[in-house]
């Protein structure tokens, strides 16, 4: 492109990128052009900054009400130091919770279930006196009244009347706590008041704090430290009071383990087999509870029982109590034997059994092998010795044979198909039967021990094998129990229609007799319940015997103590005789109502430490033992 014809930009972009035309920028630099300040020197050195500078100043008046404000202020602030100094030091009879103190005095530890007594002290430093005043004491939980330890403190309020200025007012606050060891109680003491010419009421608080020392009670079970799985085996728990009080409505729970079924308690559980009511327990004294029952497990395992005692809430027997005052547990292995051995009398296991004299016993034995090899000529013999063992009963079954001049039966064990072996995981069941003797009062050992020896030879190492266990049968007292119902005769003047009639009331009179031939019993009562529509009349023939009502649980108490031995025989019988009514519903027409069930006799043998119970049959409106009675006068009319 030509010079000549090229455009400014085009100049400018050949100047920028030539190496030949570029050229250094020429430093060219002008002058700033003065500015003139002589007009502001002027202004400041003018008169009018002078006559401005040389005025007097002129203050504004105040308002002589904020002068007033100023000085009540100050005079205010002034009476305000006054009144607190004064007030401080002292000079006045202002109140103050700070001047009121409250001291307690007593024992910070106790044992449980004893009574502990605490001197409660107000001291009063105010200067003046306080009116209407009144100690409050919140107890803690499981706290008993001294008086009752059956009945729960839970608040208490005293009135102090009128404490004087610098006087005291005192109290004495007791109470029984309950606990386990170790356990600290806070118990609050509050004292609020009045004063004189005011409405306010004024608190001071106080918490004391009581550590349980010991547990009143002591707990020892005792059990068998290995049984076989599928075994039936004892449990038995003892219970004593160790404090000086008398503790109420004592209750033990058990916690069973896992593969564990209790069949039966002495004295029987209250609810669900596992809880029982112990009662009232006195200072040194101790019950007794043996539970019964089969623990299934594999073998080398181990299951754990927990026992706790505790009170139950308030004057009822609550099976879910929460006061627990000690507690105790007890592990049992499980083993498996080589030859389970498992032997009842008559449908009942464990190592002793208690049956009255003369009655037959069936016994019977379950053998299984659990060795992993065969038996080879497997026998088992049951040797019987006792001073009340009758020789004559002896009968053997299962092809046993029984010497009779050493007391022995003896079995040759063959398999299902006749072959003297016993083949690993076979088993089987023999039995037998024996009685004592009819009277063995007279005899002072009443047991009858029976040995059972099982005896194999191993197939795989030809070594014997010999299992031996012994159980006991304790002959105990023979307890004979009576109930007839009565219309036309007995000890009182019965009315009413014969047959019973809907609606119209009919009176029986109900006759209970107990005779024991031999041990002598404590403990001893019988317990019956009434049918439906049938009332007690609250009056019964029965000289010095002990029978009450329970109309809540519409039961009846014959509390016989001790029944001694020959009672009823060598002696009178015990009797007592009661009267009832029926009187029936349309529901009952056509049938004959129960008028007593559930007629139980219970006691404690103390030969045997153990408890027996026998039962009578249930009383209808069909009174056969009445002379009177004849086919139909049981039957309920319309």
């Amino acid at each position: 492109m030509d010079e000549e014809n090229k455009s400014k930009v085009d100049e400018l972009s050949d100047s920028l990128y030539s190496r030949t035309r570029y050229q250094n920028p020429s430093d060219v630099r002008s002058t700033i052009r003065d500015r003139s300040t002589k007009d502001v020197e002027e202004k400041w050195h003018s008169p009018e900054l002078n006559e401005m500078l040389t005025h007097e100043r002129i203050s504004p008046p105040l308002n002589p009400f904020m002068k007033k404000f100023f000085v009540f202020g100050i005079l205010f602030f002034l009476a305000t130091v006054f009144v607190a100094a004064f007030v401080f030091l002292g000079g006045s009879n202002f109140i103050s919770s700070k001047n009121l103190d409250i001291n307690i005095v007593g024992p910070t530890s106790t044992s449980a279930g004893s009574v502990i007594e605490l001197g409660v002290t107000i001291d009063n430093n105010n200067n003046t006196d306080l009116e209407v005043a009144n100690l409050s004491v919140q107890y803690p939980e499981d706290t008993r009244d001294p008086q009752d330890s059956s009945r729960g403190l839970t608040f208490n309020k005293y009135d102090l009347g009128v404490v004087k200025a610098g006087g005291q007012a005192t109290r004495p606050v007791r109470m029984i706590l309950l606990g386990s060891a170790g356990e600290v109680k806070d118990v609050k003491f509050s004292v609020e008041y009045k004063v004189r010419g005011s409405n306010a009421i004024f608190y001071k608080d106080k918490i004391y704090q009581v550590t349980i020392g010991e547990a009143p009670l002591s707990l020892n079970v005792q059990s068998p430290a290995k049984v076989s799985s599928g075994e039936t085996f004892t449990t038995e728990v003892l219970v004593k009071l160790n404090s000086t009080e008398t503790l109420k409505n004592v209750m033990l729970r058990a916690e069973y383990p896992y593969g564990y079924s209790a069949e039966n308690s002495s004295p029987p559980a209250v609810s669900d087999d596992n809880v029982w009511a112990l009662g009232d327990l006195s200072p040194g004294a101790s019950k007794k509870v043996q539970i019964r029952g089969r623990l299934v497990g594999e073998n080398q395992d181990e299951r754990t029982f927990r026992f706790y005692v505790g009170v139950s809430e308030g004057a009822t027997l609550n099976p879910n109590f929460k006061t627990v005052l000690v507690s105790s547990q007890k592990t049992i292995a499980i083993e498996r034997p080589f030859i389970s051995l498992n032997v009842t009398f008559n449908g009942e296991g464990g190592t002793s059994y208690v049956a009255p004299a003369g009655q037959n016993i069936s016994t019977s034995i379950r053998l299984q092998n659990n060795l992993p090899e065969k038996l080879l000529n497997p026998k088992l013999e049951v040797r019987l010795s006792g001073s009340v063992l009758n020789g004559a009963s002896i009968a053997p079954q299962n092809g046993g044979v029984y010497n009779a001049v050493i007391r022995r039966i003896n079995w040759n064990i063959l398999n299902s198909v006749g072959v003297s072996e016993f083949s690993p995981g076979d088993s089987g069941t023999i039995g037998f039967s024996f009685a004592s003797i009819q009277d063995a009062s007279s005899v002072v050992n009443k047991d009858i021990t029976l040995q059972f020896t099982f005896s194999g030879i191993g197939a795989a190492d030809n070594k014997p094998i010999t299992i031996t266990e012994t159980k006991t049968v304790k002959i105990g007292a023979q307890v004979s129990l009576s109930a007839r119902a009565l219309h036309s005769m007995g000890p009182f003047n019965n009315t009413g229609a014969i047959p019973p009639k809907v609606g119209t009331e009919t009176t029986y009179a109900i006759l209970l007799s107990v005779g024991n031939t031999s041990s002598d019993l404590n403990d001893a009562k019988v317990t019956a319940r009434l049918g439906t529509n049938v009332k007690w009349k609250s009056v019964y023939s029965a000289g010095s015997e002990n029978v009450t009502y329970n109309e809540s649980t519409n039961t009846i108490t014959w509390n016989l103590g001790g029944l001694s031995s020959g009672s009823g025989f060598s002696t009178p019988p015990r009797e007592v005789a009661f009267q009832i009514s029926l009187t029936p519903t349309t529901a009952q027409v056509g049938s004959a109502p129960t008028l007593v069930s559930g007629i139980v006799f219970s006691a404690f043998d103390t030969s045997l430490s153990k408890a027996i119970t026998v039962s009578a049959s249930p009383l209808t409106t069909r009174i056969s033992t009445d002379p009177a009675f004849i086919q139909g006068d049981d039957v309920v009319q319309k």
